[in-house]
């Protein structure tokens, strides 16, 4: 449009304001189009599908199996926390064994001193 000979200025400036508002509605759009992708980005959806045995629910011992493949992963759970408090509590049980056998040094060092100011006093 803007390449024809016959052309004013009144038609060139309302070509240019419709190329500016066509303009901001794309970057707008663009915007618009980030900030969704940009969300998108951040969602997780785990999906997980069990399918059970129809065949199991008709043995009358399939509840007595599944409890006891649940006291195994309970078992195994639990295992695996007493190992973590061992290996969180062993450093402090350490620490303290050194604490009480020094303060245990001191007081019989202490012990021993009044002892022999005493047997002085009485010897004297």
């Amino acid at each position: 449009m803007l390449g024809r000979p016959g052309l004013n200025i009144k038609d060139s400036v309302e070509i240019q304001e419709k190329l500016t508002d066509v303009q901001s509605d794309l970057d707008g759009e663009t915007a618009k189009r980030k900030i969704l992708a940009n969300e998108t980005e951040k969602v997780t959806v785990e999906i997980e599908f069990r399918v059970q045995d129809a065949g199991s629910r008709r043995r009358s011992f399939a509840p007595l199996w599944s409890a006891l493949g649940e006291a195994g992963e309970t078992l195994a759970e639990s295992l695996g926390s007493v190992v973590t408090f061992v290996v969180f509590i062993t450093p402090w049980i350490l620490l303290f064994i050194v604490i009480w056998w020094f303060l245990r040094r001191l007081w019989h060092k202490r012990r021993a001193r009044k002892a022999a100011l005493a047997a002085a006093q009485t010897g004297s």
